[in-house]
């Protein structure tokens, strides 16, 4: 039996650079947690969990690891992750196992995932048995732009994506009011064309009705989703606006664990479910949300497509699409990345789940305690 040896933890702090926004968050100060998990085997399993907002948060994470779930790992067997799952969970039961605490959860099973593929010597997608090898993927590119009133930057950002051959494209609506919304779908769509794919994402900030009024002017200007109009806790809402928009309703980023998924789903609160691969549990919760939306035929699409989510899409039945955040220009985060091309990512070929931090960003950015 292989046995967990040692679990190391290094905080990464980035310097702010170009920032930007959402109709709720601004992007800004960023940081994350970088995780390796050792065995008698001479295995190494990865993994990292990144903050965009609430950078201090990554802390938080970092100490929960270090101080309370590393313990429960000490001497256990990697592959019985979900066993493992369950003594975390209990580990953590009494206060609470969402939100911080789910974060370090998630990014301990994603290193056990690592474990067992790289000890295997498959990619992680492989591992959990594959549905297909590569899959559409849009760019998240139409952010709230910092010094951007005419739109300039916007413009550029979709436009690039376009040149790329992505797919498809999201851009952020509901920082302002309809009109303004109205004119940055216009905009984009003068670029992506009139056939072209195009989503429209509200980050939680209307309430019922301007939910619904602006669902029916979204689906009026013919974009292809209406993401996140409401706070997660209102399934009855999301399912009002199911049952009266046409244009598809998609929700689940901010869900944490299958059960609150499945909530979700059984209100029918949601045309196309988007799990977050940070607050879905990991693989192991993450494939068992899979089923449940086989199941009730519920299409999914990643919220995020980095690393480990691409994985995931792969072996996940009803996947659609994969969230990027465009073409990559640069060498990226991870040590191994995923080829775009054609408006599809494609599978990795490396083993492992994809979650290796170049040692680059650890030498400049890392933090020791």
């Amino acid at each position: 039996m292989t046995k967990i040896t040692d679990v190391q933890t290094l905080l990464l702090r980035f310097p702010e650079g170009s920032s930007f926004s959402d109709a709720q968050h601004h992007f800004g100060k960023r940081a994350g947690v970088v995780l390796r998990v050792h065995t008698d085997t001479g295995v190494t399993g990865h993994s990292y969990c990144y903050f965009g907002v609430s950078a201090r948060s990554a802390e938080a994470v970092q100490d929960l690891i270090d101080l309370q779930l590393a313990p429960v790992l000490i001497g256990q067997d990697p592959f019985q992750p979900r066993r493992l799952r369950d003594r975390m969970w209990h580990e953590q039961e009494y206060t609470g196992i969402e939100g911080i605490a789910h974060f370090a959860l998630t990014t301990i099973d994603t290193a056990l995932w690592d474990i067992m593929a790289r000890a295997l010597r498959v990619p992680g997608w492989q591992l959990l048995g594959a549905c297909r090898d590569c899959i559409p993927a849009y760019a998240m590119v139409g952010w709230y732009y910092d010094n951007d009133p005419d739109l300039d930057t916007y413009r550029r950002a979709i436009a690039t994506a376009m040149e790329d051959g992505m797919a498809g494209v999201k851009i952020k609506v509901g920082r302002g009011t309809l009109e303004e919304d109205l004119h940055r779908i216009a905009v984009a769509r003068s670029l992506v064309g009139a056939d072209g794919v195009l989503m429209v994402d509200a980050n939680q900030v209307f309430d019922r009705v301007e939910a619904m009024r602006r669902g029916r002017a979204y689906e009026e200007a013919g974009v292809y989703w209406y993401e996140e109009p409401l706070r997660p806790h209102d399934k009855e809402g999301y399912a009002d606006l199911c049952a009266a928009l046409d244009v598809p309703v998609a929700a689940g980023e901010n869900e944490y664990t299958k059960y609150h998924v499945a909530e979700l789903l059984q209100a029918r609160g949601c045309d196309i479910l988007q799990p977050d691969a940070r607050r879905t549990g990991g693989p192991s919760e993450w494939m068992e949300i899979a089923g449940l939306a086989a199941a009730l035929h519920v299409p999914i699409a990643s919220h995020g497509g980095d690393g480990v989510a691409t994985h995931l899409l792969m072996a996940t039945p009803s996947a659609i699409w994969c969230e990027t955040g465009g073409k990559p220009k640069g060498p990226g985060n991870f040590v191994d990345r995923p080829r775009i091309d054609g408006g599809y990512i494609y599978a990795p070929e490396a083993p492992g789940f994809g979650m290796e931090i170049r040692q680059e960003l650890i030498d400049r950015y890392g933090v020791r305690r």
